[in-house]
């Protein structure tokens, strides 16, 4: 089964908050672990692998917290993801050679090879910007 991680879940909800928010004030770990009911311990490692990919940025101070390092609409989903999850690989075999005895001649890894790249195409395609506004239109995700 495909499933969304609570890290990615949360993540995401941390991001999508931070970017509703963006360039009016930061946010301390205390109000989003409140505001999304998120553990503050958890979304402390959540928010330091944001910042290690440098999603957001963190102040000190009585008056910090954090903010996104750049624009909603220049941080992609898959960047999101991938400073939380790690590279996105459906399969070993396309990234990786000689796993396998079949790679050279294996129908299934170019299926999976093709959905791969539709699914990360997707994923640089839509922005936090979307996320907030609700931009996102059935539409073009079916143009894919």
């Amino acid at each position: 089964m495909f499933k969304v991680s609570a890290k990615l879940e949360y993540g995401l909800r941390a991001m999508i908050l931070l970017a509703e928010d963006y360039q009016k004030k930061k946010l301390s770990l205390s109000q989003m672990s409140e505001k999304e009911a998120i553990s503050r311990e958890f979304l402390a490692q959540l928010m330091l692998n944001l910042k290690k990919a440098n999603l957001v940025e963190s102040y000190k101070g009585i008056s910090g917290g954090f903010i996104l390092a750049k624009n909603p609409s220049e941080i992609t989903l898959r960047e999101i993801i991938e400073a939380l999850e790690g590279p996105i690989k459906l399969i070993e075999c396309i990234h990786v050679n000689d796993t396998c005895t079949k790679q050279n001649f294996c129908q299934s890894q170019k299926v999976w090879d093709f959905i791969e790249s539709k699914i990360l195409k997707l994923l640089e395609d839509i922005n936090l910007e979307d996320l907030t506004k609700g931009t996102l239109r059935k539409e073009e995700v079916l143009s894919l």
